[in-house]
């Protein structure tokens, strides 16, 4: 939500989408519904992460996303082409050459692009072209859906999103309500060895239906059977030249703890902001390659993290299957994890971790901007609120030279706001350069992702050179002259 509410109105055109209120998610572990839990997990309005962030957890479900981010998307410009087939495409050097498939015509088309993202999903044959490999666990479980609809108003322990892990004596699976009045999902994982897909009939899948809400009288009526395969695997690579890989083309896992979507959305992002400042002739095409590097290594602690849910969650005996060297904290895994490419300008203490937990923030460069309330002009906002169009710098009370530098940049240079404490924006708790790590006249440079590329504790005799040197740095660009370049970098160095 934090990616999203970038743009205008999106954030609540979701929540006005999901029938639950914002934050308002129970998960239970339990033999069936109707019982007594055998844990809870998270109850009633539990997820308020104000102390982390601004926005808040919405729990619409795909089916009502899906066409609000179309909405938005066609509102912001984009061509959406429906029922078209990628027949073939060529990756040059230059570009991206495809061949579209009209389904309903027949017709043919072919399209020339800068480059071509392959969100083609699990089964994808994008990837396939260049023989990436999907690498990791495989098939975790075989698992049949089953839709149905029923009134269990009486029985929920509240009116937003409900879901439970199911450790039924039989089988093992989970229950989730949906948007729609009175429907839910019910998963039922199988052994391949016993059963196979075509097994799960209506009759079969109706005792599914009232063993997992433990009401044998339950009226009900089944709208959909659907087998799938849970799997946890990730590309070798996420790009081949000017093509690359985003989502479940990407990356699959476990859909136990929300990290598979999350995820997903995280790479449409970092790649929209570093393909436009690229294609504006804002940054060199290196930042682009600075991708891979970035979201791969948080695929792979999306990934340990929902195996180790499932786990947790369903399988405590199937305790083999988690993958401990990649294992973080929910909180530290979905919104704490670090960055370390070309964009990024490290320190030298840099720990090598791979999250930070966001409540004790650092500041440092690759870690994500930390949401502190500010006041503007009367206005109480979140930092949040101030990034995520372009490059922002921060800094402190005594950071002019900074704001002066930023000032100069920004009228040859692809924009860059600045912000400082005390003569731009308030910080009425006094927070925000310790989050940092600032003292008064430190800074730092924020991308558009909200992620901090580069940071000076402390004021510096050539501000101008030094700011000037990191925002070239973090775009790829070396648009000095190589004297000039090289005295900024060795004051880099030496902290002067």
């Amino acid at each position: 939500m934090e990616v999203l509410r970038v743009v205008e109105g999106l954030e609540e055109a979701l929540h006005s989408a999901s029938s639950a209120p914002a934050n308002d998610s129970t998960l239970i572990i339990a033999e069936r519904v109707v019982g007594p839990a055998i844990a809870t997990l998270v109850t009633k309005n539990a997820l308020d992460l104000t102390l982390v962030s601004p926005a808040k957890v919405c729990t619409a479900g795909q089916d009502r996303v899906e066409p609000v981010l179309l909405r938005y998307a066609e509102e912001h410009g984009a061509d959406v082409n429906f029922s078209t087939t990628l027949v073939e495409f060529r990756a040059m050097s230059e570009g991206v050459e495809a061949v579209l498939r009209d389904e309903r015509t027949g017709a043919e088309r072919i399209v020339f692009a800068d480059y071509l993202i392959a969100a083609d999903g699990a089964e994808g044959a994008i990837r396939e072209v260049a023989g990436v490999k999907m690498d990791g666990p495989g098939v975790l479980a075989h698992t049949v859906s089953i839709l149905f609809e029923a009134d269990l108003a009486s029985v929920l322990p509240s009116r937003g999103l409900v879901l439970y892990y199911l450790r039924h004596p039989s089988f093992s699976g989970s229950i989730v309500t949906c948007d729609d009045p009175n429907l839910f999902q019910l998963n039922v994982e199988y052994d391949p060895a016993f059963d196979k897909a075509s097994d799960f009939d209506l009759d079969r899948c109706a005792q599914f239906v009232r063993d997992a809400v433990g009401l044998s009288d339950l009226e009900f009526e089944i709208r959909d059977i659907w087998p799938w395969k849970m799997s946890a695997l990730m590309a070798d690579r996420m790009s081949f030249g000017r093509v690359l890989l985003a989502g479940d083309c990407a990356h699959v896992m476990p859909p136990v703890g929300g990290l598979g979507g999350q995820t997903a959305i995280q790479d449409a992002a970092d790649l929209a902001w570093k393909l436009a400042l690229v294609i504006k002739g804002h940054a060199a095409p290196t930042l682009v390659e600075t991708y891979e590097p970035e979201r791969r290594p948080v695929a792979r602690i999306a990934i340990a993290r929902q195996i180790a849910n499932y786990v947790e969650r369903l399988l405590p005996d199937r305790q083999e299957l988690r993958i401990p060297a990649d294992e973080y904290d929910m909180l530290s895994t979905s919104i704490g994890y670090r960055y370390r490419s070309s964009a990024i300008i490290s320190e030298s203490d840099d720990s090598g971790k791979a999250v930070e937990n966001p409540l004790e923030a650092s500041g440092a460069p690759g870690t994500r901007l930390p949401h502190v309330w500010l006041v503007r002009g009367g206005e109480r906002l979140s930092s949040h609120d101030l990034i995520g169009r372009h490059f922002v710098l921060f800094a402190g009370p005594e950071g002019k030279c900074w704001a002066e530098a930023a000032e100069e940049i920004s009228k040859s240079e692809p924009p860059l706001s600045c912000y400082r404490l005390s003569s731009d924006i308030a910080d009425p708790a006094d927070q925000f350069l310790s989050r940092l790590g600032l003292s008064s006249s430190g800074a730092v440079l924020v991308r558009p992702d909200g992620y901090i590329a580069w940071r000076s504790r402390e004021g510096q005799r050539r501000a101008h050179s030094v700011l000037e040197s990191a925002f070239a740095r973090v775009r790829g660009m070396r648009s000095m002259t190589q004297s000039h370049q090289a005295e900024a970098e060795s004051l880099f160095e030496t902290g002067l």
